[in-house]
This record gives structure tokens, sequence and C-alpha cells, in this order.
């Protein structure tokens, strides 16, 4: 039976890139205005969502797994990826880009 697909929370995704790039769940936290018990639930509630360890923990450091490895770089580009929706979305709804569907541009006609 497949596993069923997952709704992935950005926020979650945004504190597991942070912790991931200082390799310290604490100077993550600091980073991003949480507590560090707030910020490892979180993460641990990912690899929960995600059913993979991201990370092997120690009481000295933070090292990602090889999963984890992967799971950043498509972390990155799924929050780029959010982050440029929404600032296109943002921008069709103020008038100040052509929309689009796909990667087929939509001009205006000028025989309107």
């Amino acid at each position: 039976m497949p596993d069923r697909p997952i709704d992935l929370d950005l926020r979650k995704v945004r504190y597991f890139v942070a912790v991931a790039e200082r390799r310290h769940f604490g100077q993550a936290a600091l980073a991003l205005h949480v507590t560090q018990p707030a910020l490892s639930r979180q993460v641990r509630q990912l690899e929960h969502d995600l059913r993979v360890e991201l990370f092997t923990r120690s009481t000295r450091d933070v090292t990602l797994t090889l999963a984890g490895e992967q799971f950043l770089h498509d972390a990155k580009a799924l929050l780029a990826a959010a982050e440029a929706a929404q600032d296109r979305a943002r921008r069709i709804s103020a008038g100040t880009t052509p929309w689009s569907s796909g990667s087929c541009w939509a001009p205006t006609s000028p025989w309107r």
C-alpha cells in the first residue's frame, strides 16, 4: 500500500532548514525567535510526518542523516518555490505582472 501524501507545514520546513544550516538547535532557535524546546518539537514532528530521521543528535552536536541532506536540498527548493508563488500572486493581484498559465505568457490582446 503506497504512503499517503502529507501536507507539509512550511513553518516546520523553515525550522528544519535553520537547524540544518547552523547544525545547532539553540542558535537556530535564537535566529527564529522561538524557544529551543518548541523548535525541537517542530522538527521532531516534521520527522514524524515524513517518517524519516533527518538529524543524528548527540549531547554535543547535530548532524544531518543522508535523508536529511537530501531533504535539505529539496526543502530549500520548496521554500524558494513557495516564496516565488506568493510573490507572483501578490504582483498579479496588484496588477503589476501579466497573468500567465504554466510557461506561456498571456499578454493583453491588441485587438480588444
